[in-house]
């Protein structure tokens, strides 16, 4: 993404170099409102059609990002209005806003692919999910493996995530990330902290004291390559 923004002849070149220094899979997509830089893992395109929330802090709906990037980070000529950012952009004819519903539409169609069977240890995913529903099943709920979709968002304490992101968006908080297709898409978490699901674990085993045994951790992991 840093590299096609990098393209675009309205940012400077001090602006350009950031953008290309984005690790692939990356973007932030605040940088060219208050000039941080803390780039995000681009989370999955597919599985939209139960998360009411898509982006990692739960400012607002996918259309609403859809309009976001489309105008004020790709500059095309459409209308977007966020009085909480102090955002107000106006082009007219409005090219953008026609088109969002069936782009939503088309977001929502795609699944979530299912796992190759041999890419797991069936016996060790249904020990792992017991393990799953003991310790992260408070938050990672219902069959999306969110809260958010209940208005529930978490400090970046809670779960020992960086804060840097959160502190610079509306919530100053993350939501629950509901867990798409975990086996195709590494690295994890917002800022990609975690390469592994390994890693993954690991966090939460002693951000919240869960004192799993390294069996548990094992099944575990297989159980999440399922999802």
């Amino acid at each position: 993404m840093g590299k096609i923004l990098a393209m675009l002849p309205n940012f400077t070149e001090e602006q350009k170099a950031v953008f290309r220094s984005w690790p692939a899979g990356t973007y932030d997509p605040r940088f060219n409102i208050d000039g941080k830089n803390t780039p995000l893992v681009m989370p999955p395109a597919y599985g939209l059609a139960e998360v009411k929330n898509e982006t990692y802090t739960a400012d607002a709906p996918i259309s609403y990002w859809n309009a976001y990037v489309a105008v004020t980070q790709m500059y095309a000529q459409g209308n977007f209005s966020d009085p909480r950012l102090g955002v107000h952009v106006v082009h007219e004819p409005d090219l953008v806003t026609p088109k969002l519903a069936a782009l939503r539409a088309y977001q929502h169609s795609l699944s979530t692919p299912p796992p190759p069977g041999a890419s797991f240890d069936a016996t060790g995913a249904r020990r792992g999910k017991v393990v799953f529903d003991a310790s992260c099943a408070r938050c990672h709920v219902n069959g999306n493996l969110t809260d958010n979709n209940d208005g529930v968002l978490h400090a970046p304490s809670e779960t020992g995530m960086d804060p840097a992101y959160a502190e610079r968006t509306l919530t100053k908080r993350y939501r629950t990330t509901p867990l798409r297709g975990l086996w195709q898409h590494p690295p994890y978490f917002h800022d990609g902290s975690a390469e592994t699901l390994e890693e993954f674990i690991e966090h939460y085993d002693e951000t919240l004291n869960l004192r799993l045994t390294r069996q548990q951790r094992r099944d575990l992991r297989e159980y999440l390559k399922t999802l």
